[in-house]
């Protein structure tokens, strides 16, 4: 297997922790999610450390940093980066402060650390003030990886004043990190020609060859991009409306369709920036004539965009535009055959066609074959070997009966597969468990394969996978006695652990099925015939008690009735159990976990339903109400009304006490009936009605002043469509019957994704998604027009069932400054009508 080549990355990010063991300094890798951090600061030299009293200091705070006194190390990196500042030494100056920073970060202090830095003088020279841009920008993701949790939970804070890195939210330090990233990149021209290892010092060197991503635009322009890529810094609309990308234009490298594209606007997708880096990077290496380079940088736009864009005609096209790449390039180019091998892996990936392993394999030895020794080559190597690669596992039917296709193996590129059962004693083998895996497990399997000849040796043909897919082919162990059985399967006919497969499964073969279940307050378990269904009549039926550290411990053995049933219920103990069985020469086993049943779960409860003549009343109004007592669900979910029973029914205000009180008797309905007055002097908001039986109804309390206008939005004329602007109006009219003429209207439109119910637990969590808001006056006639776009991913809609409800509030303000507002949702989709069939 190859390794995969790592992007150069900045070891300055390194974060200096204490070691605890004493020694050289530990370092922790980068929160940043970049990949192949430095693991140690190098003490690299500088030219200005030619100065004797620079270099002795230098020496200096590195023995500090050795001997991890910390604290006395940052105050000298402090005097060093201010000595430098004064004397205009650029590298010595950035350096210190890079030192002071890490340091400052070892101690803990994350937040710190980054405002120092932010705070500080730096130096003008390009190159130094751009790895402290990157620096900045590194310490930015560090600070928002360690501290995420109470990050994400503040709220922005909108004032014209400047606001401290405390009160960033996550969308502020995002903005942060990307405007310090464009900073560096708007200076690229200078210095970006400029060899990697010019700037060593700081930079753990990539493995790509020095004509691939040698240089430092590269570095800048990848790194950037990996952090774009990143969807945790992204919006919330970012997410959700990445069906509105033009994809073709983001594999091309020219999202702006020939315009430039704002790399400092946040609102710009995250996507639609790093495909414009990539494409200046492909276009900047196509003009000093280094294809290879250029075409690197298209492969990492590639890589990108499939991971966000992971629908099937997506996938396509970005297969579609892989291959015209390749063939742009040609073979001849060494860097050809690591576009062969991601071309291989996008083809790999397409697991709903048949014949995607033998396409990726295909492809994957063209790239093997033109430059066999390139990095490129080596992975298609290993792409073939991986697809070719003969692999199975076992399941088994738990209980069987003798002669039947209880083993089921999953193989590919496998000939033939050789099998043992060993058959084991099943008392003794759950007696012996010191865990909850009542069979044999790893660790007991090596022992019983050491111990003796099997019950049973036999191989199996295996039918030819040509397509390298994984297929089913269900064994049928060639055992009749009812025994516990360890049925062991492995590539090589000696069963030899080297060069080897083995997997093993557990099997009862036995005629005796045991069924539970819980009812009426206990466990019952039927004994029936697996061959004919029939009870069996005389079982004995063994309960253990789960206890993995003594040992599973019997707690009592009954015996089926005529109709094969036992009764269980141990009431005073909260231990789970499990079942074993034996009927003549037959054995039965239920592992299940089941424990104590309580009565709270299954005895039947009063209680009653509360009525009130509506929801929002006003002081001193009167509550009529009406209660039906029942009683009802336990075992059998049977319910029936209360007749002729006491029932006491309170009247609570928000505090919660008892304002009124009225005790009632049911009728042959088990209902009855009331009324309290509302009295003044209390809390307004919410009050409620409950009962002496278990039951409760919620009232509002209200004082309010009576509406004069009303506001109505319509039926929309045309039916509205997915995707295509939706125009609605709406009216305002007093209640003596004219219009409304002088007033605010404002609006607002939310999304919600409904999924279908097929989705189950797979179906994510959501919130309203606000589309679209504005405000607008009211007409001559009261009336006022909204138009707005309802945006929504329709191949979602189209392939997978799922729907949209939008929703339009309005908010009408008179001149008089009375507001009423209205609402009106639409459910959209790709059809106009949902049917279902139950």
């Amino acid at each position: 297997m190859t390794k995969r080549l790592h992007s150069a990355t900045f070891g300055l990010v390194i974060v200096l922790l204490a070691s605890t063991t004493g020694g050289s300094i530990a370092c922790a890798p980068s929160a940043t999610g970049h990949q192949g951090v430095a693991a140690a600061i190098d003490k690299v030299s500088d030219p200005e450390d030619s100065v004797p009293e620079m270099t002795d200091r230098w020496q200096e705070l590195d023995r500090l940093v050795d001997e991890q006194k910390y604290s006395a190390a940052a105050e000298l990196a402090a005097e060093i980066r201010e000595r430098a500042r004064e004397r205009g030494e650029v590298r010595n100056w950035t350096r210190g402060l890079i030192r002071e920073v890490q340091l400052r970060t070892a101690l803990r202090g994350f937040e710190t650390a980054v405002r120092f830095l932010h705070d500080q003088p730096w130096p003008d020279a390009p190159l130094q003030a751009s790895l402290l841009e990157l620096f900045y920008a590194h310490s930015l993701q560090t600070y928002l990886s360690q501290y995420s949790w109470e990050i994400r939970q503040r709220e922005r804070v909108s004032t014209e004043a400047e606001v401290d890195l405390k009160a960033w939210t996550a969308d502020q330090v995002a903005e942060e990190i990307h405007l310090s990233f464009g900073r560096v990149w708007a200076r690229r021209e200078s210095w970006g020609g400029e060899a990697l290892a010019e700037v060593a010092e700081y930079l753990e060197r990539n493995q790509y060859p020095e004509r691939i991503r040698g240089t430092l635009r590269d570095t800048v322009s990848y790194l950037w991009a990996e952090t774009l890529e990143d969807t945790s810094l992204w919006r919330p609309e970012h997410s959700t409306g990445l069906y509105r990308l033009d994809l073709g234009a983001l594999l091309a490298g020219d999202p702006g369709h020939g315009s430039e594209i704002d790399l400092a606007d946040p609102a710009v997708h995250p996507l639609i920036k790093a495909s414009a880096l990539l494409g200046d990077l492909a276009r900047w290496h196509g003009a000093h004539r280094r294809p290879e380079a250029a075409f690197e940088a298209a492969l990492q736009r590639i890589r990108i965009l499939r991971n966000s864009f992971t629908r099937s005609e997506d996938q396509r096209q970005i297969r579609d535009h892989l291959a015209g790449l390749l063939d742009d390039l040609g073979w001849r180019f060494e860097w050809w055959s690591t576009g062969q091998a991601l071309l291989a892996e996008l083809v790999r990936a397409d697991s709903g066609r048949p014949e995607s392993l033998v396409r990726a394999r295909e492809i994957a030895l063209k790239g093997a074959e033109a430059h066999p020794q390139s990095h490129g080559g080596q992975r298609c190597r290993h792409i073939v070997a991986s697809i070719e690669a003969p692999s199975f596992s076992l399941t088994s039917m738990r209980t069987d009966g003798p002669g039947q296709r209880s083993v089921g193996v999953l193989h590919r590129n496998l000939p033939k597969l050789h099998f043992r059962a060993y058959a084991l004693d099943l008392e003794a083998a759950v007696r012996s468990s010191r865990d909850y895996n009542l069979l044999p497990a790893r660790r007991e399997i090596e022992a019983i394969l050491r111990k003796g000849p099997p019950a049973a040796e036999w191989t199996v043909e295996l039918p030819e996978t040509t397509d390298f897919r994984e297929h089913r082919t269900w064994v049928t162990p060639p055992v009749e006695r009812s025994s516990l059985y360890l049925v062991v399967a492995s590539a090589r006919p000696d069963f030899l652990e080297e060069g080897n497969r083995r997997a093993a499964v557990n099997l009862v073969v036995s005629d005796l099925v045991l069924v539970r279940r819980a009812i009426a307050g206990e466990h019952e378990v039927t004994a029936r015939s697996g061959e004919t269904g029939e009870a069996l009549p005389g079982v004995e039926i063994a309960f253990y008690r789960y206890d993995h550290r003594k040992g599973h411990r019997l707690t009592t053995t009954l015996t089926s009735d005529a109709n094969g049933i036992v009764r269980f219920d141990d009431k005073d103990q909260d231990q789970g159990h499990f079942i074993l069985a034996r009927f003549g020469d037959q054995i039965g086993l239920e592992p299940s976990y089941f424990g104590r049943l309580y009565e709270s779960d299954r005895s039947p409860r009063s209680a009653a339903l509360i009525y009130t003549d509506r929801t929002v009343y006003r002081p001193r109004q009167t509550v009529l109400w009406k209660i039906v007592a029942y009683r009802g669900g336990g075992e059998e979910s049977r319910y029936s009304v209360l007749a002729g029973t006491q029932v006491e029914v309170h009247l609570r205000d928000p505090n919660g006490e008892i304002v009124a009180s009225e005790t009632v008797k049911t009728n042959r309905f088990g209902s009855g009936s009331g009324e309290f007055e509302i009295p003044t002097g209390r809390l307004l908001g919410g009050w409620a009605l409950d009962t002496s039986l278990p039951g409760r109804s919620a009232i509002r309390v209200e004082e309010y002043k009576r509406p004069t206008f009303e506001v109505e939005i319509v039926e929309p004329a045309e039916p509205l469509r997915l995707n295509r602007t939706a125009r609605l109006a709406g009216k305002a009219r007093y209640y003596f019957g004219l219009p409304v003429v002088d007033g605010q209207v404002d609006w607002r439109v939310e999304r919600e994704p409904v999924y279908p119910y097929w989705w189950y637990w797979r179906a994510p969590s959501t919130t309203a998604e606000t589309l679209a808001a504005g405000s607008t006056s009211l007409g001559a006639d009261g009336g006022f027009e909204i138009e707005f776009e309802p945006r929504a991913d329709e191949r979602q809609a189209e392939s997978q069932g799922i729907t949209y409800r939008y929703r339009l509030s309005v908010d009408v303000t008179d001149e008089g400054g009375e507001t009423r507002s209205a609402s009106r949702a639409f459910r959209l989709g790709f059809v106009a009508v949902e049917a279902r069939i139950s």
